[in-house]
């Protein structure tokens, strides 16, 4: 194993160094560390781009809200993160008014010998401390180095490496899960997380797939994170960014687990940045800009310094909840949570907005007509027939058929796996009004067969039995044959009965009725309601062809809402697909030397 390790010194050769690189910090940043032909040499081993290390130490040194005394990266390239990270800070070192605060301790690890030559170089450039370590066998987290804990950790690590080994049982801590023997995708963060400090972040490249892979370890991975809170923001960058590889990658911004929080921020910058020779992408300042202020904007009590008074840049974002990334199957890909911008490629803008604004026309006929239905549904509710109708009540236990979900001995946690045939229905598959279905809780065939009592049927009605008490929902065709959990109820409609299965979920859904269950499930230890208790809630009924318009009417409504949503989604795309056009013809904004705000 080699290191290097270089501290500013007072000889001639360190002042010269030292000077130097005091001044070519006002020279273009391709020269910014070394001449312009030693430039070019970097440049050709370095793969993570600079805009978008930049971007990473911005992110990095704003969400500690100071600027960080160590930064780590256990995978460097070229050296440019770290370069960037030390840029940063004496930006905002000089500052009017800003506190002086030493630059940053640096330390990173690489595999590959020219690596740590060119990096090396860079830094040393710069006029910091640092400690590189060439490490050619095993992986970061095989050995405790450095041995304190860090401040940032900013990484572009390798994608989907082979684990030569083939182990079953990883070596190291992974307190959100093993990875997979195929990949280290969901190694780089969890490791990036060991070695923070309190208060510490961690900025690590990730391709998308991490983000919402199918594999069942990653799944799991994703959960922990998320349910332990240290997902602080992920944003979507564009393809064509990085040499080598078109792939389009996000940055995971990472927190110390002491600064846990139950919400993730998402931010879209998938159409930032402009095409040149050879067919990269490349973000220009305001680019980056764009992202940083986009992200203070959103956070929590943060709002970045503006002496100019201008608003903040606004990209697609969403601030996401830890509930609805439970719902979202805890999703870290930013596309999952933040509607898909519609901006074409470059010669086919004009195609693109006549589609939009050929979609939104689309959409408005379709919006008039449901209108018109329900105006014509509406008359036929208001009168004297349906105000005059006998109603009546009637308790659950005379209306259906009321099933528990089997028991736990019965159908064991264990006994749900993604690689079953069979969906099992939770209470968590329960969202407005429909059965949802989940990857993760498959039961066998076999088994299925051995509880077809609990087996569901189109029209069925699923209720919450245990845990969080919530409206209803209702089986599709396509769902026929579903097992239900042990936490759920299903209510089927007697023939005969005089109830309509539409009907009856409507009226379960209401608030008042929900808040009847939530009564009664309140009355035990845990949120539970028994068959018994569930069977004797009333329901206001009306004659069945009364029930049939109201719940025509009923569903028309959800239909015409969607409607609506959907045109307004479709005339902010043709809005934003007419500015891009009439912007278009405009010089491209260059991508000047300025460093960003912090």
């Amino acid at each position: 194993m080699h290191s290097l390790a270089w501290s500013p010194g007072s000889s001639r050769t360190s002042r010269r160094l030292s000077d130097w690189s005091v001044r070519s910090a006002l020279m273009p940043s391709s020269c910014s560390s070394m001449t312009t032909r030693s430039a070019r040499s970097y440049a050709a081993g370095s793969s993570s781009p600079l805009p978008v290390a930049r971007l990473m130490a911005a992110l990095g040194r704003a969400a500690r809200k100071s600027s960080p005394s160590s930064v780590y990266d256990p995978y460097f390239r070229g050296g440019e993160l770290l370069g960037a990270a030390v840029d940063t800070a004496r930006w905002v070192r000089g500052r009017p008014g800003a506190a002086v605060a030493p630059l940053p301790r640096l330390l990173g690890q690489t595999p590959k010998r020219v690596t740590l030559s060119l990096a090396s170089m860079g830094l040393a450039l710069r006029g910091v401390p640092f400690i590189l370590q060439l490490k050619t066998r095993g992986r970061p987290w095989e050995e405790k180095w450095p041995q304190g804990q860090v401040d940032l950790v900013l990484t572009n690590p390798p994608f989907n490496m082979k684990d030569t080994s083939q182990e079953t049982t990883r070596t190291g801590h992974w307190p959100y899960g093993a990875p997979p023997v195929g990949n280290d995708n969901l190694a780089y963060p969890q490791y990036a997380l060991s070695v923070l400090a309190e208060g510490g972040r961690a900025a690590v490249v990730m391709p998308n797939k991490a983000g919402n892979s199918g594999n069942a370890a990653e799944r799991a991975i994703r959960r922990a994170l998320v349910e332990q809170g240290v997902v602080e923001c992920v944003v979507a960058l564009p393809d064509k960014l990085f040499s080598g590889t078109s792939v389009p990658v996000c940055i995971w911004l990472l927190r110390h687990p002491a600064d846990a929080d139950d919400h993730v921020l998402f931010l879209d910058a998938r159409d930032l940045g402009v095409m040149r020779r050879g067919g990269r992408r490349v973000l220009a300042h305001d680019d980056v800009q764009a992202v940083l202020d986009s992200y203070l904007a959103l956070s929590p009590g943060e709002g970045p310094a503006r002496p100019d008074g201008t608003p903040p840049a606004s990209i697609p974002s969403a601030r996401v909840d830890r509930e609805a990334l439970r719902r979202n199957d805890c999703s870290l890909n930013p596309i999952d949570h933040i509607g898909r911008s519609s901006t074409p490629d470059s010669g086919t803008a004009g195609m693109g907005e006549a589609e939009a604004w050929a979609e939104v026309s689309r959409l408005r006929t379709r919006c008039t007509e449901l209108d018109e239905r329900t105006v014509v549904l509406r008359d036929e509710l208001e009168t004297d027939r349906v105000r005059q109708a006998p109603w009546h009540r009637a308790t659950l236990v005379e209306l259906c058929e009321i099933q528990a979900g089997p028991s736990h001995a019965l159908l064991a946690p264990r006994d749900r796996t993604p690689h079953g045939v069979v969906p099992v229905v939770l209470p968590k598959h329960l969202r407005d009004g429909r059965v949802t279905d989940s990857a993760d809780d498959r039961a066998s065939l076999e088994l299925a067969e051995r509880l077809k009592r609990h087996r569901l049927a189109p029209d069925d009605i699923v209720c919450v039995r245990s845990g969080a008490m919530g409206p209803p929902a209702m089986v599709r065709g396509d769902q026929r044959g579903w097992l239900m959990s042990s936490n759920v109820i299903r209510l089927r409609c007697r023939q005969g009965a005089g109830v309509l299965p539409r009907y009856l979920l409507a009226a379960l859904s209401r608030p008042d009725a929900v808040n009847w269950v939530k009564d009664r499930a309140a009355a035990t230890a845990a949120p539970f309601i028994t068959q018994d208790a569930l069977g004797r809630q009333e329901v206001l009924l009306p004659p069945l062809d009364v029930q049939r318009e109201i719940a025509e009417l009923l569903a028309l409504l959800g239909e015409r809402s969607d409607a609506h949503r959907d045109l307004a989604a479709a005339i902010t795309r043709a809005q934003g697909l007419l500015l891009d056009q009439l912007t278009s013809a405009s010089p491209s904004s260059q991508d000047s030397e300025r460093e960003p705000r912090v």
